[in-house]
């Protein structure tokens, strides 16, 4: 099956801190941008903004959230301000996205002002999430994802990996270039990358896996990170292109979530 598929390596776009070690500048352009990254989903509770800024190769990999933005989310005329959860950390725990409808997120860092929008796509059901007993390994498990791609190219999907709801630093990106309308079946490859035995893959834990639906400007920016080679391997593109206006790096990305789970057998 010749479909456009890579895997990434970041951290946990659960509580979005995940693309602060990709967005780094290299020692000729020492400029600092700020990165905004923010989702809103078609369920309760998940919608999230984080403010931080770029760094340097030389610097060290946490963290450091931007305070006292003004963050809203405009659907329909009607806006909503994000609170200020933690530092650099925005949340409306009380916003459902539609699926159809197009939301409009501006940030307002002192005089500086930043937009996007990202209209939700359609919900594409995930249908299927299995693990073979001969595919498991307490470092590297492989387990299979299946669902059918809508007539009509354009779609672009975006699994996440969790194991026992501990989200993982790998994930694909699907778009239906070569695959349009037919049915998918790919993989997901859960592992320990590290050499600490204690985050192997043990029988009995819980696989999870997100399939969200994406619009292309997102599935763009995701790609850009997996490397020039395409692997996941390689360096990610020096300044990933999202769609944030204004001049910040990052995305919003207005997307499906559909989640199941397998138990390692």
């Amino acid at each position: 099956m010749n479909i456009r598929h890579f895997l990434f390596l970041l951290f946990a776009l659960g509580t979005l801190e995940s693309c602060e070690d990709k967005l780094q500048f290299s020692p000729e352009d020492p400029v600092f941008k700020y990165v905004i990254e923010g989702i809103v989903q078609n369920e309760t509770g998940s919608c999230k903004v984080t403010i931080s800024q770029s760094k340097n190769f030389e610097d060290a990999n946490t963290f450091v959230g931007v305070s006292k933005a003004v963050v809203q989310i405009e659907n329909k005329g009607l806006a909503r301000v994000l609170t200020e959860t933690s530092p650099g950390i925005y949340q409306d725990l009380g916003l459902k996205g539609v699926p159809g409808q197009t939301y409009k997120l501006t940030v307002k860092i002192g005089n500086q002002e930043f937009n996007a929008v990202s209209k939700m796509p359609a919900v594409v059901r995930f249908v299927s999430f299995s693990v073979n007993t001969a595919d498991y390994d307490p470092v590297r498990t492989v387990t299979k994802i299946g669902f059918k791609d809508p007539p009509g190219l354009g779609n672009y999907y975006w699994f996440q990996e969790l194991i026992n709801n501990n989200l993982q630093r790998r994930f694909k990106v699907l778009s239906d270039e070569f695959v349009d309308g037919q049915n998918i079946s790919e993989y997901l490859v859960y592992e320990n990358r590290t050499k600490d035995a204690t985050k192997n893959i043990m029988k009995g834990d819980k696989l999870i896996a997100e399939m969200h639906c994406i619009e292309a400007p997102v599935y763009t920016y995701l790609f850009s990170l997996s490397g020039a080679d395409g692997s996941g391997e390689g360096l990610p593109a020096a300044n990933p292109q999202g769609n944030i206006s204004g001049g910040a790096l990052g995305f919003f990305s207005a997307q499906t979530v559909e989640r199941k789970t397998v138990v390692v057998p």
